[in-house]
């Protein structure tokens, strides 16, 4: 099936590995052209060469710590003078700190914004202009079931996260003349080295072993399992194509089922 992003310009952060990676790796499976960032140089270097398998795939890197604003204005500065567009925005970001609100101190909350909230407005704001000229445009936010179904211990992001779904919804609104699509994605847990730390922490917390906490969070899960970041990957691909073009302002859950909830 041609989804019809051949030769579109995507930019994916937080891809050196996990989610951000998988969602690299299927754009360029597509044909499109990529450009993706992470906080490690090393990190996103190696990604870039993996990806690009010795060069047969366009691959556009450089490193970028989103939670300093003017890493971000070069990461687009760059992008935008290498491919003179992005076509397909996918903000990705990193999780914050893991605590109930009564641990949470200012600095902690600060922080996640600073994380997950507003290098997502910048870096929106930088592509909407292109997008608007060309009447073509894809955003897509990475945000959490926690945005439906809060969990322990995921004040931060449940904040900050439930932010960007707001924005997601507003933008969608604004954009749409500009056949501009605006959605968000809310993955549901998916075994990457995020989900790795968090089960880590609630079975310290706990004093048991870490398989029983996976297994515990697994049984919530209609399919029984932990979802792939291939599988969040491939629903970012569609919604990103033009057989996703009725849809804006959706919130797809990529979840095996977790959230109860009818709507």
């Amino acid at each position: 099936m041609d989804l019809g992003i051949k030769g579109k310009v995507v930019l994916v952060t937080a891809a050196s590995k996990g989610l951000g990676y998988a969602i690299a790796e299927a754009m360029l499976a597509e044909g499109a052209r990529v450009a993706i960032s992470s906080r490690s140089e090393e990190g996103i270097r190696k990604a870039a060469e993996q990806l690009s398998q010795n060069g047969l795939y366009d691959v556009f890197y450089t490193p970028a710590d989103l939670s300093n604003p003017q890493d971000v204005d070069r990461l687009m500065d760059q992008v935008l003078n290498h491919f003179g567009q992005v076509d397909i925005l996918v903000c990705n970001t990193g999780g914050p700190k893991t605590s109930d609100f009564v641990e949470t101190s200012y600095e902690d909350w600060k922080n996640g914004m600073d994380m997950m909230l507003f290098p997502v407005l910048k870096m929106t704001e930088r592509v909407i202009p292109k997008m608007k000229e060309n009447k073509w445009g894809r955003i897509i936010y990475m945000t959490s079931t926690w945005v439906k179904q809060p969990r322990k211990s995921g004040v931060i992001s449940t904040m900050a996260r439930s932010a960007i779904s707001g924005l997601s919804k507003h933008l969608s609104n604004e954009l749409a003349k500009d056949n501009i699509l605006v959605n968000q994605i809310m993955p549901g847990p998916t075994w990457t080295d995020r989900s790795k730390e968090i089960t880590s922490r609630l079975a310290e917390q706990r004093g048991v072993p870490v398989e029983i906490i996976k297994a515990e969070i697994a049984e919530e899960i209609p399919l029984g399992r932990y979802g792939t970041a291939e599988e969040i990957a491939n629903a970012v691909t569609f919604l990103a194509s033009e057989k996703a073009s009725f849809i804006t302002g959706a919130s797809l859950q990529v979840d095996g089922g977790q959230i109860k909830a009818t709507v």
